[in-house]
């Protein structure tokens, strides 16, 4: 007992001791400074300030003007400006609707076939093609292959309207099965 007492007393003694202060609050050196040629500065200095303060005070001039006269020796191409080159497209990224994700694989045939058979009323033209991918423990049904994420959306908002959950999903498309935008515009604005 007597020893966390002691201990108690100990931690109490330090934390006081480390929050007080143990210079008092003075003007600092360099505001009477102004006027006084290098040589007094220095003495007077050299009177206040630690010898680690001393040594810092001397060479913190120096350090900070140490690289604003120095030249650089860089080859003349890297100080041409920069022009970006335009990104090169993956033809093989785009995106997709995912219309059902199921544990039921049955499921996802039945509404592979029943978007099949809607989406065949959309558009005499070419089909909309379906997709079922498992990626455990899920059978995903997606549909379509858009390169432009904008008529996906476009083409989701349709999809909506008969499989409410359906939403746009980044996905490796086939960019031979992208519709044309003839096509598209023909299933999204019939006449």
């Amino acid at each position: 007992m007597n020893s966390s007492k002691l201990v108690l007393l100990l931690f109490l003694f330090i934390v006081i001791n480390s929050c007080s202060t143990t210079r008092s609050v003075t003007d600092t050196p360099d505001d009477d400074l102004y006027g006084m040629d290098d040589d007094e500065i220095e003495e007077i200095l050299r009177d206040e300030l630690s010898e680690e303060e001393y040594l810092l005070f001397q060479n913190r001039s120096y350090l900070s003007d140490r690289f604003s006269t120095l030249e650089h020796d860089m080859p003349e191409t890297y100080l041409k400006e920069v022009i970006q080159e335009e990104r090169v497209i993956n033809e093989s990224e785009g995106f997709r609707i995912q219309i059902l994700s199921t544990r039921n694989v049955a499921q996802a045939d039945s509404v592979r076939d029943n978007f099949r058979r809607w989406s065949s009323q959309l558009s005499d033209d070419e089909s909309v093609q379906t997709y079922i991918f498992f990626r455990q423990p899920f059978y995903r049904v997606r549909v379509g292959d858009f390169s432009d994420r904008s008529k996906a959306i476009e083409f989701s908002q349709l999809v909506k309207s008969y499989y409410p959950e359906a939403w746009v999903v980044h996905d490796r498309i086939e960019p031979e099965n992208v519709l044309s935008d003839s096509t598209l515009n023909k299933i999204i604005r019939p006449e």
